[in-house]
């Protein structure tokens, strides 16, 4: 496990020599087409594609918009590094890993805080009814995820990490692994659950976590060089994100059914895959003091336990990470 992260580490600093690290250096200023990094899930920026937020933002300024589907964070820091896209959704650890390989990017947005939308599920009949019966399971997630952190984090609460066998498999892995019987527990997110949830149940989920002072969610990074050269187009965007926000707050049946007409769901289905994540608007994270104090200490935690299970190389510094997180645009949007 550790190697493999380990070699994602290596891909990242190879990418970067190979790109001449362009992506330190500032974008031409004239913009023709922005490139978004997506998750296939009921989120905000599915909910604003719908809506046609970003489109009609995006038109009046004659700029295209394109989306780039990644089942997780790993292949969007990848393209960020390669300057293949300009913004990316991605778990947070995965914005650990980003800023531990030093990709040129920011933060700039956090999509939804997880809730029971990510967790731990066990096979019914598996005769796993609390964490120690896992010992000696095989237990796969997609690792340098959120799900393969708050999973490190839970085995190693119940001293369990040296007794498991953990498989490195993506979204579609995990349920192939699933309904061939090959696994009997997995530390994923939505829309992967549904199908599991059917002939399983939770150990634990991410809201547990959050309610235990462990918060993970979804983020949105910029690469360097649009951020630097084009702030106003990054504004931009945030504002028909935090336009979903605002609208899932006062009008949920609105946003809910635009995500889930995105994403070919039903609306209960995308209700349910939405779960308890939370979305805060801007307004709500200047208030809590959440990107600039509350989400960097968690941060801070992640990388600490992330450079302690040698997944990354080092942990960020509480310096490098209040530089990491470009928390102006939110503050901006929240004084309105």
């Amino acid at each position: 496990m550790r190697k493999t992260i380990k070699v994602l580490a290596v891909v990242f600093s190879l990418l970067l020599i190979m790109t001449g690290c362009s992506n330190r250096k500032n974008d031409p200023k004239k913009v023709s087409e922005v490139r978004i990094g997506i998750l296939q899930v009921p989120n905000d920026v599915a909910a604003a594609r719908q809506l046609n937020y970003l489109k009609a933002y995006f038109d009046k300024k004659h700029i295209q918009t394109k989306y780039i589907i990644f089942d997780s964070g790993v292949d969007a820091n990848k393209a960020l590094v390669s300057g293949d896209i300009d913004f990316a959704t991605m778990g947070d650890t995965n914005g650990v890993v980003a800023m531990s390989s030093k990709i040129d990017a920011k933060l700039i947005w956090v999509n939804d805080v997880l809730g029971n939308n990510e967790g731990l599920v066990v096979r019914n009949g598996s005769g796993i009814k609390d964490f120690q019966d896992l010992a000696g399971q095989k237990i796969a997630t997609p690792f340098a995820s959120t799900s393969h952190y708050s999973l490190m984090m839970t085995l190693k609460k119940y001293n369990l990490l040296d007794k498991v066998s953990l498989l490195d498999m993506d979204t579609q892995d995990i349920v192939a692994a699933w309904n061939r019987g090959d696994i009997s527990a997995a530390y994923t997110w939505q829309p992967t659950l549904t199908p599991m949830l059917k002939n399983g149940h939770f150990l634990i989920t991410s809201e547990n976590l959050r309610n235990q002072n462990r918060v993970t969610a979804n983020i949105t990074l910029v690469r360097g060089g649009f951020e630097r050269s084009h702030p106003e187009l990054v504004k931009g965007l945030l504002q028909q994100l935090n336009r979903t926000h605002q609208e899932m707050q006062t009008d949920s049946k609105k946003i809910i059914t635009a995500a889930s007409k995105q994403n070919d769901l039903g609306y209960n289905e995308a209700k349910s895959q939405i779960g308890t994540s939370e979305w805060l608007t801007a307004k709500q994270m200047v208030d809590q003091k959440f990107l600039t104090e509350t989400f960097q200490e968690q941060l801070y935690i992640t990388g600490r336990f992330m450079a302690q299970q040698q997944t990354i190389d080092h942990a960020p510094t509480k310096k490098e990470i209040s530089n990491f997180v470009a928390s102006n645009y939110v503050e901006e949007l929240g004084d309105k």
